[in-house]
Formats: C-alpha cells, structure tokens, sequence
C-alpha cells in the first residue's frame, strides 16, 4: 500500500513539475534515407537505399526531455541481385533472384532525452540524444509467385495493412542561428512483422508461396538529418542558446 501511495505521489510531482514548466516546441523536416533488413538483398542493418521525406515535431518540457512526432514517407527495396553473400546473391541455389518495392507511410510518438552536451559553455552546444517510442506503418502486403527457377521474381500485392513498429535512436542536434537547430539521426525501427519484404504472406491460400529461409521479423533503418524551427521562449534557465 505505502508503495502505492509513494509511486501515485512521484507521479503528480513529475506531471506538476513539467505543467508548471514553459515549454517550448520544435517544428520541421526530416530528410534521408532508408533501407529494409530481412530474408532478401543485403544483409546490412545501415545501407540507405530510397529517400525518405518526412515531418517532424516536438513538444519541449526543458533542455533534457521531449515528447516527439514523426510522419514519414518512404519507400523500401531490396533486391537479391545486390546481395554478397553466397546464397542470396547466387541466386538461392536455383537461379532465382526475389526483389521487392513498398512505398510505406509511417507515424510515431515517442520520447527524446538528452544525457550530455559537448561544447557547453558555447552559445550553440552540440546535444547528444536518445529517442524511442511506438509507431505504425501502413503499406501493402506482399508475394512472390510460385517459380521454377532461372528468373527473377518480383513481389505482388494482394492487399494493405498497418504494422506496428518500434523506433528508437540517437542523434547529434545544434542551434543554427537563434532559433533553427539541425540534427544527424541514425534510428532503427523494429517491426511486428515478417512480411515487409514479401518472404512470408499471412494469407491461408498463399502459404505456399512462402519462402523456406525466413527468420524473424523485418527491421528498417533511417539515417537522416532534420531541420527545425524553435517557437517559444521557455524559462530563463531554458533560454534560446541551449538545447
């Protein structure tokens, strides 16, 4: 019970104290690249491929935590012909080459933090952060027709569906000038999924088509930099020339 009662009153602290606090928000592009890991291509988790293009917004509480929001758009590809290792760039033992194209939109929320700065006593500081939260992605569901070899085998839709992901990160952001701030982002996004790439379709009638090597779920990754604009002035101690 007192655990409880201990756990209920450092919430109220904490939700109090970021109320009481002047806010300040950030509002802007992010633009990079992207590329899929999973049962086709290459297997390299940061090996931007596509472009990305998205919105990006956050809701300051002080210069160390941030409730954030992306908006993405992006399109992910690979292809077994781009792959180096033995099995998938020789064609899967049977001169079979699989390539697949998914045009995605992405939303997500989450939390950035700021654990060190370089630079402090300089009027731009260089922050060091960390974000992760929870997203969605919605894009098509895919197959690859069933072969029998020597050729190349692009995925096919037969349908959409919406994902839920789970994006985290870090990254490196300034002020340029008084109220522009610009960051270098590497951020991972983990799916509950399989099936971004085409290799394992959940539909009863097309699990023939799905393929033997598959493993686990499939990830993406953006590399990229944003560029946003700071509205509010925050506390004295909050001021325009920190993070």
């Amino acid at each position: 019970m007192k655990a409880k009662v201990f756990v209920i009153l450092i919430t109220i602290i904490t939700v109090n104290t970021l109320k009481a606090q002047k806010k300040t928000y950030d509002l802007g592009l992010y633009l990079g690249g992207v590329n899929y890991y999973g049962e086709l291509g290459e297997k390299k988790f940061v090996a931007p491929n596509r472009a990305t293009l998205g919105l990006i917004g956050k809701m300051n509480f002080n210069e160390k935590l941030s409730l954030r929001g992306t908006v993405t758009f992006f399109t992910l590809y690979d292809n077994d012909r781009d792959a180096a290792d033995g099995y998938r760039g020789n064609g899967r033992n049977n001169s079979l080459y699989y390539s697949f194209e998914n045009t995605s939109i992405e939303a997500s929320l989450g939390f950035e933090y700021v654990p060190f700065s370089f630079f402090k006593n300089a009027q731009n500081p260089i922050a060091v952060y960390i974000h992760a939260g929870l997203g969605a992605v919605y894009n098509d569901e895919l197959f690859y027709p069933i072969s029998a070899g020597f050729e190349d085998v692009l995925a096919e839709k037969y349908g959409t569906r919406t994902r839920i992901v789970v994006p985290f990160g870090l990254g490196f952001k300034t002020f340029v000038g008084s109220n522009f701030m610009l960051g270098l982002e590497l951020s991972p996004r983990y799916t509950m999924t399989d099936n971004l790439d085409g290799s394992h379709p959940d539909h009863a009638q097309l699990a023939p088509n799905k393929l033997p090597d598959f493993s686990n779920n499939d990830w993406y990754t953006f590399v990229g930099i944003t560029l946003t604009y700071r509205l509010g002035k925050g506390t004295d101690a909050y001021c325009d020339c920190t993070l």
